[in-house]
């Protein structure tokens, strides 16, 4: 079997890895599905796309996505394409170029051994960023104090084979249970699968749980896509072979534990 990372045109504004002040609203009011599509963004170039999501330490954003997506862009700059609302209440795209990387060295913060990369972000002036707070990234202590388990239904956001929702930009959502066992401690069991087609494109999307009942509503960040399982075969014919890869609807998610360690070691 075999597993493979998701993959990752040029308008607007130049963003560099320097911290602002947050200036969007906290929606604080706002259903969590609609607010993380609000935050996920897609990054871009011409040969690749991959997804991100903007989170905020109330004063500063801070953009996370899978490292290979900044890893598999060969220039020292990408697109990120975020949304304006109109006054008449409607949104459109906002891209902007998002440099990366500077007399070559990288602008993102890299987990040393994990598929996750983080960097400062300043959006364009009117973007549609809601504040995600940090603290909505799941921990070992959260998940196992919220009894997260095997069959629960998550759902993440990305923008499969460059496609998105709407012609304002916005992100797909899809919905899956967790596939795999056991969750924690995540220092051991660092990803875990989640029974969900996901496809290039999708690489760096939240995965992300909501649970409602009479005496609970959770909403947090369980972690990030990163790949997808496949299963690989070779078959024999009588002038040679081929081989044949399928795929298992399985997507490779990566922790949060590691997406907050990543952001820790930001400058």
């Amino acid at each position: 079997m075999g597993r493979s990372f998701i993959g990752l045109l040029v308008i607007g504004a130049t963003l560099t890895a320097v911290a602002t002040t947050a200036t969007a609203d906290d929606a604080k009011d706002e259903e969590f599905n609609t607010q993380l599509i609000r935050a996920t963004v897609k990054i871009s170039h011409d040969k690749s796309t991959g997804t991100g999501f903007v989170l905020s330490d109330g004063k500063k954003f801070i953009l996370v996505t899978a490292a290979h997506v900044f890893d598999g862009t060969p220039d020292d700059e990408t697109t990120i394409v975020f949304r304006c609302k109109e006054s008449d209440g409607v949104y459109r795209k906002q891209p902007a170029k998002l440099i990366i990387r500077k007399e070559g060295k990288s602008a993102w913060t890299k987990h040393p051994t994990e598929d996750v990369a983080a960097m400062w972000l300043v959006p364009p002036q009117n973007a549609d960023v809601p504040k995600i707070p940090l603290g909505l990234l799941a921990s070992d202590e959260l998940l196992r104090k919220h009894k997260v388990h095997p069959g629960e239904t998550l759902s993440c956001l990305g923008f499969p084979h460059r496609n998105e929702s709407n012609d304002s930009g916005f992100s797909l959502l899809r919905s899956g249970p967790i596939a795999s066992f056991p969750l924690v401690p995540t220092t051991i069991n660092k990803t875990f699968y989640l029974s969900a087609n996901t496809f290039e494109g999708d690489s760096g999307g939240p995965v992300y749980l909501t649970r409602t009942t009479g005496k609970e509503d959770l909403k947090f960040i369980i972690g990030l896509i990163s790949g997808q399982r496949f299963l690989d075969e070779e078959a024999k014919m009588i002038y040679g072979t081929t081989k044949l890869r399928h795929r298992l609807g399985l997507a490779i998610v990566v922790h949060g534990t590691f997406i907050k360690e990543t952001i820790d070691r930001l400058p």
